[in-house]
């Protein structure tokens, strides 16, 4: 049995464009996503779309100069990483839906999450790539880094508070939450490097 259950281009295109929606202020892509077990599985599937952006990142960003490890080090504990940062905020949120009685919201949220990722992760790469390029003066490229980490945040704001159907309090609040976990997750990995 296959880890994750088989995906069509079709179940890709709309995963993606129901986070494009959201992404443009659209609180109706959000019935782009299903509220399967089945459904949540398959928005796994965006780690794997995903991962080639990351692997440009970590080549394009390093993780600094006090980096000791040799490449195969590195390459096991980011790979290992991204698993875990890929499982630990679902795992987090099936709590959280619990405790806030959002668990019938929980599966479409988690969908949704995820193909969001997809986009944040593009953007992110860009961003990235235009200042390892050096096109831009410092000024301009640290603002323009700060813009894009700002749209992250209010992205995935915006997708709890739909997903979720939250509050404005409540979906920060799930932002403080993923920005945690992935806090604590880097700091593990640059500890392990």
């Amino acid at each position: 049995m296959p880890l994750l259950p088989s995906i069509s281009a079709r179940e890709v295109a709309e995963g993606l464009y129901g986070a494009t929606r959201l992404a443009r202020g659209d609180s109706n892509g959000i019935h782009f996503f299903g509220d399967t077990p089945e459904a949540f599985w398959k928005s796994f599937w965006a780690a794997a779309i995903a991962a080639p952006a990351y692997a440009l990142l970590i080549i394009l960003e390093p993780r600094g100069e006090h980096v000791t490890s040799g490449p195969l080090r590195i390459i096991l504990i980011e790979c290992v990483a991204y698993v875990i940062a890929w499982a630990a905020f679902p795992l987090a949120m099936h709590y959280v839906a619990e405790f806030i009685d959002r668990e019938e919201q929980y599966i479409r949220y988690i969908c949704a999450s995820n193909w969001a990722s997809v986009l944040q992760v593009t953007l992110y790469l860009f961003i990235t790539a235009i200042v390892a390029l050096d096109i831009l003066p410092n000024a301009l490229a640290v603002i323009m880094s700060l813009a894009a980490y700002a749209a992250i945040f209010a992205y995935q704001w915006w997708v709890a508070r739909v997903g979720l159907e939250l509050g404005r309090g409540g979906a920060v609040g799930i932002v403080i939450l993923d920005l945690g976990i992935s806090l604590i997750l880097n700091g593990i990995v640059s500890a392990m490097l």
